[in-house]
């Protein structure tokens, strides 16, 4: 919990330090967020089980600062929570959740935004898109496209046969090759 009231202090730094909710993602000092919330991603360490708690509950704890509406803040309809962007930084720590907490998380974020989101979402909605695809990924439920293999396996008696037909193939010059 630490880390992600770390991570949040650093966030409303910037924001104050350019006198605007909504920071860019092009701010170097965004950037360098980015990087410590990877830094801190390496202290969990390989064992998720472990962890997984904490993980948890520093994804919710980033997720209600990410959507919770400022109190002084007058709240416009169909626009994003300003720290919105803040879901990015969270998205670090997503490696880190198991399959069923991913779904857990997801749920909770779910249950936080979703009456908001208007049906076209615009480029101010982006982070929370990253942010539900980065829990989505992995999910066999969801469709995903796998990537298509640029080569097919062969079978072990096919290439027998084959290297079969190799061997009985007289030497090609390099002309032949070249026309084959």
């Amino acid at each position: 919990m630490t880390m992600c009231l770390s991570l949040i202090t650093i966030f409303k730094e910037i924001q104050i330090k350019y006198n605007m909710l909504r920071i860019s993602k092009s701010v170097q000092e965004f950037a360098d967020l980015r990087e410590l919330a990877k830094r801190f991603t390496l202290s969990f360490g390989l064992d998720a089980v472990k962890n997984r708690e904490a993980i948890t509950a520093l994804h919710r704890a980033g997720i209600l600062f990410a959507v919770t509406q400022p109190v002084d803040v007058p709240e416009e309809p169909h626009t994003p929570p300003p720290c919105l962007l803040f879901l990015e930084i969270i998205m670090e720590f997503t490696n880190k959740l198991l399959k069923q907490d991913k779904r857990i998380v997801l749920n909770f974020l779910d249950r936080r935004i979703a009456s908001e989101m208007p049906l076209n979402r615009g480029e101010d909605w982006q982070p929370l898109t990253n942010y539900r695809n980065s829990l989505l990924h992995g999910e066999s439920d969801q469709p995903a496209s796998a990537p298509k293999r640029a080569y097919t396996r062969r079978r072990k008696d096919q290439e027998h046969t084959e290297d079969a037909e190799d061997e009985n193939e007289e030497p090609m010059d390099s002309d032949q090759e070249m026309r084959r």
